[in-house]
């Protein structure tokens, strides 16, 4: 590789596909295959590429726009809603808990923090994101225009994020980079608002067996999941069970996990509380149950992480740990703000408090 500055060719060579495939990948990715998709992945990862595009982009410093790069976990449903009819008959709908997501996620309450410190700072701001498979706006898109980006997890590889933080100030929402790069970060005490959470059931409500909902292999979750396992070693307890539903990162995945578990012949017995690294995921749980007949909380609890709107208004409400999700957003505008200054000062690095918010799901009277 000249200059040691890997090139399209390279990739190409490296994956084994034509650059005609690459190039066809960096524009559109759910237009190639998925086998092609993970060999120009692996090779991109290993290679450390900056497409052509976003190298480009990355020497103009001066657009004055600030970038948010995201995730995108649309339910399958969601991606299945169509269009409202045109004016004409006015149907009437029985709705359930089973219809179509209408309140807010994680991460669409960090974009309000976001937009509304932009507002407030007269700063424009552009979008991108990127599903958790495959598919969205490529980063390239969206870097080279932007003179600095807030950046949520599962979006940017490490080799990436390395580039990319070579010319831009990036902060990084809810998660700390895999080796040291000079970015900022804003995160919550995930570990010590689940440690009191699990305080919460074993002291006041004598709760003593546990299972875990969720994966627990990201900065935040993994953090949650420290905070639960040394609650329960102090209590003397057992550590958690459940592992059959910790690959469920989606509400509907979550329920339909439950579902299958629940109607097994040799279904292990039920624990006292379900403790679930999230919202979504929470909701998912509780929906199963009561399908099977199963009372939340008197005969299992259920608890999430989070604070999303939607935890008020299910039956029983969701007890949770709820983190300033709009706050997030803000203060990631400030550093970044702070960053793209002509004299930036050093990187930050902003941990925000978290609070135990009780309601019926954990057995707490409403």
């Amino acid at each position: 590789m000249a200059g040691n500055i890997p090139t399209v060719y390279d990739v190409a060579e490296a994956a084994g596909v034509s650059t005609a495939s690459v190039s066809r990948f960096f524009r559109s990715p759910e237009k190639v295959r998925p086998a092609t998709q993970e060999a120009i992945r692996a090779a991109v990862e290993e290679l450390g590429y900056i497409p052509s595009g976003l190298a480009r982009g990355l020497a103009e410093r001066h657009s004055g726009v600030i970038g948010m790069y995201s995730f995108s976990d649309h339910e399958p449903d969601e991606l299945e809603m169509p269009l409202h009819p045109a004016r004409g008959d006015v149907p009437v709908i029985r709705e359930s808990s089973m219809a179509q997501r209408s309140y807010p996620l994680f991460a669409d309450e960090v974009l309000h923090g976001v937009e509304l410190e932009c507002t407030l700072r007269r700063l424009p701001l552009a979008l991108g994101w990127q599903r958790r498979n495959s598919g969205g706006v490529s980063l390239d898109e969206i870097a080279r225009r932007v003179d600095g980006l807030v950046v949520l997890p599962g979006v940017m590889s490490a080799s990436a994020l390395k580039q990319l933080a070579r010319t831009k100030p990036i902060v990084l929402v809810s998660q700390q980079p895999e080796t040291p790069v000079p970015v900022s970060t804003v995160t919550v005490d995930n570990e010590r608002g689940m440690r009191r959470l699990a305080e919460h059931l074993i002291s006041d409500h004598g709760h003593r067996s546990f299972w875990v909902a969720g994966p627990v292999d990201d900065f935040d979750r993994s953090a949650r999941y420290r905070g639960l396992l040394k609650a329960v070693a102090e209590a003397g307890l057992e550590p958690p069970g459940g592992t059959e539903l910790r690959e469920a990162r989606l509400r509907s995945d979550a329920r339909s996990r439950l579902a299958d578990l629940l109607a097994r012949a040799d279904r292990p017995e039920l624990p006292d509380v379900i403790v679930c690294m999230n919202d979504q995921i929470a909701l998912g749980m509780i929906e199963a149950l009561t399908a099977a007949g199963i009372r939340v909380p008197d005969d299992v609890a259920v608890t999430g992480f989070d604070g999303i709107d939607a935890g008020r208004f299910v039956t029983p409400g969701l007890t949770t740990v709820r983190q300033p999700m709009n706050m997030i957003g803000r203060v990631a505008v400030q550093l970044l703000a702070n960053q793209m200054t002509e004299n930036p000062p050093e990187c930050e690095h902003r941990v925000l408090g978290v609070d135990v918010l009780v309601r019926g799901s954990c057995g707490c009277t409403p």
